[in-house]
């Protein structure tokens, strides 16, 4: 039960912080005039938001590796044949979420906040750039998230958790 609670927190997290990012923060932004100052407010909500997207998806992943190794343990020869084809699809989305997730925050995040505090050089329009790619990721990973729970959804009706 509490892996179960654990891993709806880390969907809540990954996801709710995600919509709040694209959907809140992000066009919040628009509202301040000064380019440089924009950019710096993202680069520090940055420095806040990406260690928490990541603890969201790495949470949501590891507590379903846990409820899949007890799925194995219980479905026995069974567990290939009842989940592999559904199991297949979901780590492809796994590996293209976490991918993207480090490219976003450990590429793309770090390098914005580093230009916008002018300890690495890029002009305004370099760093908006970096900001829509950001952005873009960030979309990306919501509709891989939401495929990655429709499946997992499948998963458990799949094995007759539902």
């Amino acid at each position: 039960m509490m892996m179960t609670l654990l891993h709806l927190f880390g969907i809540i997290v990954s996801l709710g912080g995600g919509l709040c990012f694209l959907l809140v923060f992000y066009p919040a932004l628009k509202a301040l005039d000064d380019p440089a100052h924009r950019m710096k407010v993202l680069g520090n909500a940055l420095r806040f938001y990406h260690p928490l997207f990541l603890f969201g998806i790495c949470l949501t992943f590891m507590t379903g590796a846990i409820h899949l190794t007890d799925l194995k343990i219980s479905l026995g020869s069974l567990y290939y044949d009842k989940i592999g084809r559904i199991l297949i699809w979901k780590f492809a989305v796994t590996l293209l979420i976490f991918l993207i997730a480090g490219m976003q925050c450990f590429g793309q995040g770090l390098k914005l906040g580093r230009m916008a505090y002018g300890v690495i050089p890029g002009d305004l329009a370099t760093q908006e750039r970096y900001a829509r790619k950001i952005w873009r990721s960030q979309a990306i990973n919501l509709v891989l998230l939401a495929i990655a729970l429709w499946l997992g959804y499948a998963l458990t009706k799949a094995v007759g958790h539902v």
